[in-house]
């Protein structure tokens, strides 16, 4: 199971992510809500350039103006996005003709009962689909009474799309092996549940529990490159 830690705003974070084996690193650039994940894109096009091989950087922004998304993707030189904004086929069109040979746009959507979103038309534009399968308002990301877990959706939506589906949402190492037991995802993508005690700077030994409990070997924590 391929695992994505997103969130890393700094240093500190970057150097978790790599210790402990993850396959891809989600920065986050392009505020629409309050959260000190975000990132400028300068800070990314850092952090991406000094990236050890076979770990992704993955742009992950909420905007939904095109030149505006095409700017970040100038100034970060990364070339795998993440568009969680409310884009209609034609934009993510114009974002993915923007993007160079060897590119990855993914296309988050969400899932609940009774609602399987139909994504078809982006799919000719698209690399994977982020799902969403936890109920949570982005204004009351906090608040645990709202905790509710869409994870039979989530499975007949892997069964239904063409493309990778990656499962994000509310997991945590505690959840993430039933999670995928259920679903069968192409990968599970996390951000506050390997947070540490701060709740701001990821854990190295969350963050490596969670990839085991994925299914993966973690990566061997003291073997850190020497780039980072």
């Amino acid at each position: 199971m391929r695992v994505k830690i997103c969130g890393a705003r700094n240093d500190a974070d970057v150097e978790t992510v790599v210790r402990s084996g993850a396959n891809a690193i989600g920065l986050m650039v392009g505020q629409m809500y309050k959260s000190a994940e975000f990132i400028l894109p300068s800070t990314a096009y850092r952090i991406a350039s000094h990236l050890p091989p076979f770990i992704t950087p993955v742009i992950v922004t909420h905007l939904e103006d095109v030149e505006e998304i095409e700017a970040i993707i100038r100034k970060s030189e990364i070339v795998s996005i993440q568009l969680h904004g409310k884009l209609s086929p034609e934009q993510v069109k114009r974002i993915s003709d923007f993007l160079p040979t060897g590119r990855m746009v993914i296309m988050a959507t969400y899932v609940s009962r009774g609602n399987m979103p139909d994504l078809s038309e982006y799919y000719p534009y698209i690399d994977a689909v982020q799902v969403d399968a936890w109920n949570i308002a982005t204004d009351k990301i906090e608040l645990e009474e709202h905790r509710e877990f869409f994870w039979n959706e989530a499975a007949e939506l892997v069964k239904q799309c063409p493309l990778p589906v990656i499962l994000c949402g509310g997991l945590t190492p505690e959840n993430v092996e039933e999670a995928t037991r259920i679903v069968n995802p192409y990968c599970v993508d996390v951000t506050r549940g390997v947070k540490g005690a701060d709740g701001e700077s990821c854990s190295l030994s969350r963050c490596m529990s969670f990839i085991q409990a994925a299914g993966q070997t973690p990566g061997n924590a003291d073997a850190v490159t020497e780039r980072l």
